[in-house]
C-alpha cells in the first residue's frame, strides 16, 4: 500500500513541477481574487452518522498564465482557496465547525480557439489540508483531512459585448482520477495512529469508485474601463468511501473577485496581441 501511495504522489508532484515552468515575462498574465459564501452539507462518520447543513466562507486566489511554448496553446493556472464553516445537525443540536485550503494547479493546451469560443483541456494536481471539529463529540471529537489527486480539468470560455461593454463567461470542471488519502477507520484514535504507531489502513489509494468528487465553477466578467469584476458561482463536491467511513462535503459558493493583470496595455491594438482569449 505505501509503494502504491508513494507512486502516486511523485506523479502528482511531477504535474505540479512541470506546470510550474517559467512564464514569459512579455506574455498575458491574470490574477484574481475573490471573496464569498454559501452553504454547506456534511456528513463524516468517524464523527456522527449525521448529516449537518450550515454556511461557510471562502476566499479564493486565482492564476492563469501563458507559458513560453512557442505554439502559443499552452496555459497554467493555479488555485489556492481557504474556506471556513460552521454546521449544525438537523434536529438542530450539535455543532461543527471546521476549515479547509485547497491548491489545484492546471497545464492547460487550447485546441480550439474562434473570435468569441476558447476550450482548454489537460491534467491537474490536487492538494487539501483541512480538518473538522464537532463539538458535541467527547471522544475523537475532530477529524484531520489530508488529500492529493490527479485529476482532470477542462474550460470554456465564451466572450461577447453588450451595451458595448466587454464581458465573458466561463465553465470550468475538475474530476479527481487518481490519488490518496488519509482516513482512520471507525475507532480507530489518534493517539494510536501518532503515539502507538497503529497506523495500518489509515492511508488510501482513491479513484473514482470510492472518490467520486466534482468540482464545477461557473463566472461571469464585466470589464470596465481600469478593472474587470468577476462574479462565480462554484459547487464542490466530495465524496470518499474509504474502509467503514463515508465523508461527504457538498458547497455551493458565490463570490465576486476582482481581476487584474501581470502589466498594463494602454492601447487597444497592443492588448489584443497579448490576451490569450
Amino acid at each position: 500500500m505505501k509503494r502504491h501511495v508513494i507512486s502516486i504522489l511523485i506523479i502528482i508532484g511531477t504535474i505540479f513541477f512541470t506546470s510550474a515552468q517559467s512564464l514569459d515575462a512579455t506574455r498575458f498574465e491574470e490574477r484574481t481574487f475573490s471573496l464569498g459564501g454559501g452553504l454547506t452539507a456534511l456528513l463524516d462518520t468517524y464523527l456522527s452518522p449525521l448529516t449537518y447543513k450550515g454556511g461557510h466562507v471562502v476566499m479564493q486566489d486565482e492564476r492563469f498564465a501563458q507559458t513560453t511554448a512557442p505554439s502559443g496553446r499552452w496555459f497554467t493556472q493555479s488555485f489556492f482557496s481557504l474556506h471556513g464553516d460552521y454546521t449544525l445537525a438537523a434536529e438542530g443540536q450539535g455543532l461543527t465547525v471546521g476549515g479547509m485550503a485547497d491548491y489545484a494547479y492546471t497545464y492547460y493546451y487550447r485546441p480550439i480557439r474562434t473570435e468569441r469560443w476558447s476550450l482548454y483541456v489537460g491534467p491537474q494536481g490536487q492538494l487539501r489540508i483541512g480538518g473538522i471539529y464537532n463539538l458535541r463529540n467527547s471522544n475523537n471529537p475532530a477529524q484531520l483531512k489530508l488529500g492529493a489527486n490527479l485529476a482532470a480539468s477542462t474550460m470554456g470560455k465564451y466572450s461577447f459585448t453588450l451595451w458595448n461593454v466587454p464581458m465573458s463567461l466561463r465553465l470550468q470542471a475538475d474530476v479527481p482520477l487518481l490519488g490518496a488519502a488519509f482516513a482512520p477507520d471507525y475507532g480507530q484514535s489518534y493517539y494510536e495512529i501518532f503515539y502507538l504507531g497503529h497506523e495500518e489502513g489509515c492511508v488510501h489509494v482513491t479513484s473514482p469508485h470510492n472518490n467520486l468528487s466534482l468540482r464545477t465553477g461557473l463566472s461571469y466578467d464585466v470589464q470596465f474601463r481600469s478593472c474587470t469584476v468577476r462574479l462565480t458561482w462554484v459547487e464542490d463536491l466530495y465524496h470518499w468511501h474509504l474502509g467503514r467511513q463515508q465523508y461527504r462535503m457538498f458547497t455551493h459558493s458565490l463570490m465576486i473577485g476582482y481581476v487584474s493583470n501581470l502589466y498594463h496595455v494602454w492601447r487597444d491594438d497592443e492588448a489584443k496581441q497579448y490576451i490569450p482569449y
